[in-house]
């Protein structure tokens, strides 16, 4: 979470719940997530007890991808759940009643944790460079492959003449390398242990084309729950708040907490970008979520632009 950060426990600051809290019993909601650790904000927020502080039991469960959390969510066995932008997005498109509780995590221009990664001699300098290439994305049409497109056409290049082949992350490394393709879409942590190897560098930051301030992952619940459960979401985003800011503040102190998460060496996560958490404080800017909506029309991912404004629970405003 911080270049070689110190080990802290993390029973360290702890946040006692208040005896007139335990005395009443707490409204369970229950989180479904990925195995990535930019939930930090809500780990912490139970580990400390400032979900309990709220009147709220919460628990987190893992699953393996947005669309395992919106599924879940969906079906009613999860009743919040964290995923994409991009994940809402599509779901939205395809008629599934979701709405946006709260931000996760944000993308930084100024702290860039996605890059296109290209071999460390490649020529390559802008989109035309490009043009007639192999790119490697994770999933084809996802938001790797809308927001690289996106800025090879805005980079002088031309999208439709290159071809996107999905390759596991923890591939791509060597697929670049070895001149497999041409260039990778990859996130952070794999992004900076490529770079390390010597054999390969950041090339561009493809969300740029977009905005240099975009929402890449929130909380949402379905619209059905969202209506009968608004107070105990407003305590949620409260909590979720003071949690993240609190993780923000103390960004050493998460490195157990997303260890454990992650079953990943506290070693290993220590040495990882730590995630740009939104926090509620921000709210829900409209602004850093149209242009993915809008990029997602262009490259013919969904059939037909909407508002942004629709995929956010109106009670985040109140």
């Amino acid at each position: 979470m911080a270049n070689r950060a110190t080990f802290i426990g993390a029973t360290a600051g702890l946040i006692a719940a208040p005896a007139y809290v335990r005395a009443q019993s707490l409204t369970k909601l229950r989180i479904a997530a990925g195995a990535d650790g930019d939930c930090v904000g809500a780990l912490w927020g139970i580990q400390s007890g400032i979900f309990a502080k709220y009147g709220l039991d919460v628990d987190i469960t893992r699953l393996n991808s947005g669309s395992a959390v919106a599924s879940a969510v969906a079906g009613g066995s999860m009743d919040i759940g964290k995923a994409s932008t991009f994940t809402i997005i599509i779901a939205h498109a395809k008629g599934l009643p979701f709405l946006i509780e709260a931000p996760c995590t944000l993308y930084l221009a100024s702290a860039p944790d996605f890059g296109l990664l290209v071999a460390r001699d490649s020529t390559a300098r802008d989109g035309r460079d490009l043009t007639g290439k192999i790119v490697a994305v994770p999933a084809l049409g996802d938001y790797s492959t809308i927001t690289t497109e996106a800025w090879i056409d805005r980079n002088g290049g031309d999208s439709k003449a290159v071809k996107f082949l999905e390759i596991p992350p923890s591939a791509m490394g060597d697929s670049v390398a070895t001149g497999r393709v041409d260039a990778a879409v990859i996130a952070e942590p794999l992004l900076s242990e490529f770079v390390k190897t010597g054999k390969c560098r950041v090339f561009a930051r493809p969300i740029d084309a977009l905005g240099k301030r975009m929402i890449v992952t929130v909380y949402f619940a379905s619209a059905d729950f969202a209506q009968k459960n608004g107070d105990a979401l407003g305590r949620f985003r409260k909590a979720l708040n003071e949690a993240a800011a609190y993780a923000l503040a103390h960004r050493p102190q998460m490195i157990p907490v997303v260890a454990k998460y992650t079953g990943l060496d506290p070693a290993t996560v220590a040495l990882q970008q730590a995630p740009n958490l939104a926090g509620v404080s921000n709210l829900l800017d409209s602004s850093m979520l149209q242009p993915t909506i809008d990029a997602a029309v262009t490259y013919k991912t969904i059939a037909k632009s909407f508002m942004a404004k629709d995929l956010i629970d109106p009670n985040v405003f109140s």
